[in-house]
């Protein structure tokens, strides 16, 4: 099967255990605990705004952590540009996503993690509506979800921004789940307000 006629219909796809369960604890301890990968321990990196840019005028100031593993460098590249070793540790997500849309040849554009703490809000919010790539559109997302918590996945029918978002489907994060849809949808995250929320993030071509 093509990218094409699998991916571009706008589909959402969620798989449980995407993997086995040790290296999903793995994953895990790695991420969210104090284990090493390789005897490397795992670096997280402050943001002002977990999606948007602190100068953007519709940033929501809602800080978080990143980690990027694979840097995207426009449509005109093939593939994306590894800048870190632990890359490699999500490779198994990868290739068993892409088995289970029966996809074989693909090209990592982008992979990133993020990691978001409970804010101080009083009612759940929902982050800015966005796309993860904007200038290119054959694309897909394999979202994976390192533990379980409360901050759903909202993913819009729309493909562009709006004034008015439809939500085409909500994902709750729970360990060893991946969500995996086209990337021109446009989509967010809830808050979470009662647990650490962690995804590792990747956009395929």
């Amino acid at each position: 099967h093509t990218f094409e006629k699998i991916m571009l219909n706008e589909k959402i796809y969620v798989f449980d255990d995407i993997i086995d369960i040790d290296l999903q604890e793995q994953i895990k301890n790695i991420l969210v605990s104090d284990y090493e990968y390789q005897n490397h321990p795992f670096p997280w990196y402050y943001v002002d705004d977990i999606t948007l840019s602190f100068d953007d005028p519709n940033s929501q100031r809602r800080p978080g952590f990143t980690h990027e593993y694979v840097l995207y460098q426009g449509k005109e590249k093939i593939t994306g540009k590894q800048l870190t070793r632990f890359h490699n540790m999500f490779l198994p997500i990868l290739k068993n996503a892409c088995m289970k849309m029966d996809i074989k040849d693909i090209n990592v554009l982008q992979g990133r993690s993020f990691l978001q703490l409970p804010l101080n809000l009083k009612n759940r919010d929902v982050d800015t509506p966005h796309r993860d790539i904007y200038d290119r559109d054959n694309f897909f997302v394999v979202l994976y979800y390192v533990c379980d918590s409360d901050g759903d996945t909202i993913i819009y029918n729309e493909t562009k921004e709006s004034d008015q978002y439809t939500i085409k489907q909500r994902v709750t994060p729970k360990k060893g789940r991946v969500v995996i849809f086209d990337g021109v949808l446009m989509h967010t995250a809830e808050q979470p307000l009662n647990n650490t929320r962690c995804i590792v993030n990747y956009n395929l071509g």
